[in-house]
């Protein structure tokens, strides 16, 4: 997409993140498996970490949470929720960027990995996070599951948290959809989708009687989990725990998303009960 940055998403979307994605998937849960991956006296490292959706009540658990992210729009909107800095903020991108620690845990929400736009990238990112892990730390990656080309038209349309893509979509060339309508408002969503490239993005088009209209473009480069697997065993990584959610649903062929924890492959850590399917 011509002209679209790092901060694009976040500078576009800061003003209606929480409104539009606080319920994208379950804040409890999520903190509550995070918190249990370390110590109070660990740190963690959030890659993109918007609004503070998670590092916010995070760090109410877990006193060391940092947070980077590439959109200083969104960490104005961190701040204003974080009046007693709990988090700790870094204006940057998430690889080029990434704090040194070391960090006990490392974890990157709902389908924000994938704003790493090229494989390169991505596999940079574990090597990165490899560097800064703990001899026992995990990096965690939250991400949707891509499906199979298919004709039929997308079964949900809601869309992703920070720089993600439309969960459970079938990634078609392109398609229109209504994401909400009122009767002096209107937001529409316009994709664009590669299987070949593994690329999507889109606009949201919001329009309205008294603003007009508003642009809020988004862009990915999606990954199965099992090249995911590839890029992490290349970095020395190794997932030891997979499920569908935070909650430790668990993970199998027809699930539409995963969470997954990464560790070194000479971690003392070990969980037998792990699913990686």
């Amino acid at each position: 997409m011509d002209g679209y940055t790092d901060s694009t998403y976040g500078d576009r979307f800061a003003d209606v993140y929480d409104d539009w994605y606080q319920d994208v998937s379950d804040v409890e849960s999520t903190v509550e498996f995070l918190a249990d991956l370390t110590t109070a006296t660990g740190q963690i490292l959030e890659l993109g970490v918007g609004t503070g959706r998670l590092a916010v009540p995070l760090a109410a658990r877990r006193a060391r949470v940092v947070g980077i992210d590439s959109s200083a729009a969104m960490l104005a909107k961190l701040a204003g929720k974080d009046p007693d800095g709990s988090v700790t903020p870094v204006l940057g991108d998430m690889l080029d960027d990434m704090p040194s620690g070391p960090f006990d845990v490392i974890f990157v929400a709902y389908n924000t990995f994938f704003g790493l736009l090229t494989a390169a990238r991505q596999a940079a990112c574990f090597a990165a996070v490899a560097n800064r892990l703990t001899a026992n730390g995990a990096f965690v990656i939250e991400a949707f599951v891509p499906e199979p080309p298919a004709t039929t038209a997308p079964t949900d349309t809601a869309t992703p948290t920070t720089m993600s893509a439309p969960a459970g979509m079938r990634f078609q060339s392109q398609a229109v959809t209504v994401r909400s309508i009122t009767v002096d408002r209107v937001v529409l969503s316009v994709s664009r989708h590669d299987v070949e490239s593994q690329t999507a993005s889109g606009q949201y088009i919001e329009i309205s009687e008294q603003g007009g209209v508003r642009l809020r473009p988004w862009q990915i480069r999606f990954t199965a989990p099992d090249e995911l697997d590839a890029m992490a065993a290349a970095a020395g990584l190794v997932a030891t725990e997979r499920y569908e959610q935070f909650d430790r649903t668990p993970f199998d062929t027809e699930s539409p998303r995963h969470v997954t924890v990464y560790r070194t492959i000479h971690s003392s850590v070990h969980t037998p009960s792990a699913q990686t399917s």
